[in-house]
């Protein structure tokens, strides 16, 4: 009987100490593993909480400078309302709808090139959903929208290929990594399984993102509610990010190319209830203060744009950014003015700076030469103190010569590490 009972418990010590030591490794590997990833570690984004914290900030706190770039103004350059602006080191892609065909600049905003021909023909396009760039290899896609193809141009102008599969179809494919692209489409009817879909150049489904809304299709009709400013992709620490319309998860790439989460947006409140989304066709009314995001983001903070849904009684959305710091794990969010929000420009007094667009050290947004009058005509202007007087000086020299018809002017601020 005491040989049995000695044997047990060797056997549970044994037992033990091999859990224990399989625990101790399993952790180990886990450590390693997010210390390999530190940048994807998953996190989450106190919407909710933050956007009480709003208050006036001034543009100093983020960024170094901030610059004016006008586009180049000719019979052949003049451009419409900016829709999407991508920069790489030498150049200035803009999408708007004056041509179109995608417009490039150089990085001092002289008109250089329209990216392909306007037409149906097999190396022609009429009109774009989308566009994207492989930098390292200096290539730009367009996905086209009557004739369903993906375009491949150079950074040179000169066409390359055509892309074609059935993704294409969905409402809007990007160049994502390497030969492969990813699709969105949007929860219009209530059947899509996938929000997200990446596939290579021959069609080939490689990953799959969920479609997390649905519901009972009812008739043949469905719709979509766009907004401006709610992107589904964004480019940051070379990598694209996803996020769908009403999904408050935003994916990426770990370094083996697996798209996984990295981060929660927590809207709480301010979340449209999923039985009131717009695609669904009910008749509800939609709360005020029920906010779409759009995103972009920088080496260290995350821009959190956010606007009410449309609703009929809602004449007047509400507008405006929550600012989340990825080192210090908080945030704040900028004070609305009369309607609008944007950074205070302390710097040279310029027009009021909201994020629109950015990449690892820089954020940018485009003005109208319209609007940039109005403001550099202003006692705000005018009255405004400044940390360096001289460039507000040469803003004040601009507006001399500015016309209200000129092209528009980027806006571009060098961020702070």
């Amino acid at each position: 009987m005491k040989t049995k009972k000695l044997l047990l418990l060797s056997i549970l010590l044994v037992s033990f100490f091999a859990c224990n030591q399989k625990s101790a490794k399993d952790n180990s590997n886990s450590e390693e593993a997010v210390k390999h990833e530190d940048t994807s570690a998953f996190f989450t984004i106190d919407f909710a909480e933050i956007i009480k914290n709003k208050r006036d900030v001034p543009i100093s706190e983020i960024a170094e400078s901030v610059e004016y770039i006008p586009l180049e103004n000719n019979s052949q350059s003049m451009i419409g309302n900016i829709m999407d602006v991508q920069l790489t080191k030498d150049y200035i892609f803009i999408k708007h709808n004056g041509s179109p065909l995608l417009t490039q600049f150089d990085r001092t905003g002289k008109f250089i090139r329209h990216i392909g021909t306007e037409g149906r023909g097999p190396k022609e396009y009429g009109l774009m959903r989308i566009f994207s760039l492989d930098r390292k290899n200096q290539l730009i896609y367009i996905h086209t929208n009557w004739t369903r193809k993906i375009l491949v141009y150079n950074f040179e102008g000169e066409y390359v290929k055509t892309l074609k599969y059935d993704a294409i179809s969905r409402l809007q494919n990007t160049w994502s990594r390497d030969s492969f692209m990813v699709s969105f489409s949007p929860p219009s009817s209530g059947m899509e399984p996938y929000s997200f879909i990446e596939v290579n150049f021959s069609g080939d489904t490689t990953q799959t993102i969920e479609n997390q809304i649905s519901w009972d299709k009812k008739g043949d009709r469905s719709f979509m509610v766009s907004y401006w400013g709610r992107d589904e992709f964004y480019w940051t620490d070379n990598k694209l990010h996803m996020k769908g319309w009403y999904n408050d998860t935003v994916y990426t790439y770990n370094e083996q190319n697996k798209i996984i989460p990295k981060y929660f947006i927590d809207l709480k409140e301010y979340k449209i209830p999923e039985d009131l989304i717009p695609e669904k066709m009910t008749e509800k009314p939609l709360p005020r203060e029920c906010y779409w995001v759009g995103l972009n983001e920088s080496g260290k903070y995350i821009f959190v744009r956010y606007g009410s849904h449309a609703d009929r009684n809602n004449d007047n959305p509400q507008m405006g950014c929550v600012v989340y710091n990825k080192k210090t794990k908080d945030g704040f969010a900028l004070k609305n003015k009369a309607e609008k929000y944007g950074f205070i420009n302390d710097l040279n007094g310029g027009p009021d700076f909201k994020p629109r667009y950015s990449n690892d050290s820089l954020a940018f947004v485009d003005i109208s030469a319209l609007d940039m009058k109005l403001y550099l005509d202003s006692e705000e202007f005018k009255n405004s103190e400044v940390k360096f007087p001289e460039q507000k000086e040469k803003l004040a020299e601009l507006n001399k010569t500015l016309k209200e018809d000129d092209n528009s002017f980027l806006m571009i601020a060098k961020l702070k590490e």
